[in-house]
């Protein structure tokens, strides 16, 4: 059983989004299980799907090395088209969730630009719908797009840098944008202005069974 699940709709999102947050859950002694949707092969366009699969997946194996996730699962739906796979991605997810039941679960919040990271949170709704299952609380979190407002702050200081070595595991992607730079201004501009401390990760709450889009 974990703790706390993670939806990654592609490897690294995991880091970006709530990096901070999985090592205060881990110093806190508790699991963490990542699913990742998708393996993020349109991030490296010039392989084959397998071979971008094979890369960006050990990226993201090194990356749950130094956040300290035990447990992950890969799904292989294919990327920019989860949209179009909510269904099967939410009866695969649902078993996880039965075994593992979470009391915390993250993923992106709904109003993020990737349409991937759109999807996410009808996934979960969807897998959540059976009713024996556990209601965990949702926290959507920030990739691409800021959130206008959020009603979870984390102080994320003590494990800034922690989280930003997970980051810049996934050097295939560093290569074509920065997100160790962005996440890093964005993580101290929400120290300073929500928790008046050097670095925080600002969450969304979501309801089980919610709107997903608005």
């Amino acid at each position: 059983m974990a703790d706390v699940m993670v939806i990654a709709p592609h490897p690294d999102d995991e880091s970006i989004g709530c990096g901070g947050a999985i090592c205060l859950h881990r110093r806190k002694g508790q699991s963490v299980h990542v699913v990742f949707l998708t393996s993020g092969e349109l991030g490296l366009k010039h392989l084959s799907r397998e071979e971008a699969w094979r890369v960006r997946e050990a990226e993201a194996e090194q990356a749950a090395e130094v956040l300290g996730i035990m447990s992950w699962t890969f799904f292989h739906l294919p990327d920019w088209s989860l949209s179009d796979r909510v269904a099967e991605a939410a009866a695969r997810l649902q078993p996880i969730l039965s075994r593992e039941s979470p009391q915390i679960v993250y993923l992106p919040h709904p109003r993020e630009w990737h349409p991937d990271h759109k999807a996410a949170l009808p996934i979960v709704q969807a897998a959540l719908s059976d009713v024996s299952l556990r209601s965990p609380s949702l926290r959507g979190y920030e990739v691409w797009t800021p959130l206008a407002e959020y009603d979870w702050v984390e102080d994320v200081t003590p494990v800034m840098a922690q989280k930003l070595r997970s980051v810049r595991c996934y050097r295939s992607q560093l290569s074509q944008f920065r997100y160790d730079r962005a996440i890093r201004g964005l993580n101290c501009y929400r120290g300073i202005l929500a928790a008046r401390c050097g670095y925080a990760e600002v969450f969304q709450s979501a309801a089980r069974e919610s709107s997903p889009i608005g």
